[in-house]
Parts: structure tokens; C-alpha cells; sequence
């Protein structure tokens, strides 16, 4: 099962982890895919390298410019 690690505007939550299938849904309709996985677990591994990442460029205390950072990337 595919999953998207997504963004919405104006949400206090970094990312989002959703099952492809479910993307159609009213409910997610104001989310931005930023990335996308094979499965759960690749998903979570996934996130967990986008913040490694981030941290080696800005630093882990610099929080701020992430969201920005994730949208520059994004697919």
C-alpha cells in the first residue's frame, strides 16, 4: 500500500502520513503531497530523514524554516 507524506497550510502538524487510496477524501483535499512511500514503514523512515536532513543543513535547535524548506523540495 503507497502512503503520502503531506502539508497542509495553517497546520500546527509538520507532516502527514496518508494512504494514497484515502487522498481522494473531502477530508484531505487542502493537502500537499510532499513525498511519497511504498509502504508504512518506509513512510516513517522517510520522515525521519527529511528531519535528519533539515537538522544537518540548519541545525536542530532552528525549527522555524522547516515547513518552507519541505515545500522547496517537495514533489
Amino acid at each position: 500500500m503507497e502512503y503520502c507524506l503531506c502539508i497542509k497550510t495553517n497546520d500546527k502538524n509538520l507532516l502527514h502520513i496518508i494512504r494514497r487510496r484515502d487522498m481522494h477524501l473531502a477530508v484531505y483535499a487542502s493537502l500537499r503531497v510532499v513525498a511519497e512511500a511504498k509502504d508504512e514503514t518506509e513512510a516513517f523512515a522517510m520522515v525521519a530523514a527529511l528531519v535528519q536532513e533539515y537538522c544537518d543543513i540548519h541545525g536542530k535547535l532552528d525549527f522555524l524554516g522547516f515547513r518552507a524548506w519541505l515545500e522547496r523540495i517537495g514533489t
